[in-house]
């Protein structure tokens, strides 16, 4: 479908929401966003495309969060100083499957964490237990070539009522940056009832195309190869038990 220069691939909820942000998000050039893996090679990946082999160029949903946005523009600026460590937690609902917990929880989350810290990945530890039911956990452990410790973990724990987690925290020499966009919600509370807590974040769509522009204008992209090798690794060092060396 195009819309004001954008062609974005693929059905379901993630298109179908990018599609209708479109119109409100004229492009200057022509852009394509794929979020099944059926576009080109010049396509920015998103969703359930961002390991389709031949991509050149990714860009992480979650990274619209103007809390996580803002992160990023902090740790690309320099002013944290030399970062140390990443810690990254993505926590859906209990009901979550083992399938669906490694395709929507951990790899948005490591999509997102490569984004923040660019530094080639030397080393990959990674583990899939069962904690509640099976496989309802990822722990991962990437150290980078400059010793960037980045730790994620994606957890299926939360009340299907209370709907996902997201927490990402740099450490760094000068400043600690924490971004929980996920956690904002509207909290109506009645005469003598309880209270009601109601999710609410900003529209990502419209928010992730201006992304997308600007990283577009400026020269940005995301090296879709380093994410798949990387993902690669995790499936081969939860599967072996073993730590891999890229």
């Amino acid at each position: 479908m195009h819309a004001h220069n954008w062609t974005i691939t693929g059905a379901g909820p993630l298109a179908d929401g990018l599609r209708a942000a479109a119109p409100y998000i004229p492009s200057d050039t022509p852009i394509t966003i794929d979020t099944d893996g059926s576009a080109g090679p010049d396509a920015w990946r998103t969703g359930q495309a961002l390991l389709a082999p031949g991509s050149s160029r990714y860009a992480p949903y979650y990274a619209a969060f103007e809390a996580v946005e803002e992160l990023k523009r902090t740790v690309d600026e320099g002013a944290t100083g030399k970062v140390y460590g990443v810690f990254g937690s993505h926590r859906l609902t209990r009901d979550t499957s083992a399938a669906d917990l490694a395709r929507d929880g951990l790899l948005p989350l490591v999509a997102l964490a490569l984004d923040i810290v660019t530094d080639p990945v030397a080393r990959v530890w990674a583990t899939n237990p069962s904690l509640l039911v099976e496989r309802d956990a990822w722990f991962v452990h990437l150290r980078t070539q400059s010793e960037v410790l980045l730790t994620l973990e994606a957890l299926a724990c939360t009340e299907p009522s209370a709907g996902p987690e997201l927490l990402i925290e740099v450490t760094a020499h000068d400043r600690v940056l924490r971004a929980e966009p996920m956690r904002q919600a509207v909290v109506v509370e009645p005469l003598g009832k309880p209270a009601q807590h109601f999710p609410w974040w900003e529209d990502l769509n419209e928010r992730f195309l201006k992304l997308v522009i600007n990283r577009r204008q400026a020269g940005l992209r995301n090296d879709s190869q380093r994410l798949r090798t990387v993902w690669e690794a995790i499936q081969a060092s939860a599967a072996s038990g073993q730590p891999v060396t890229l």
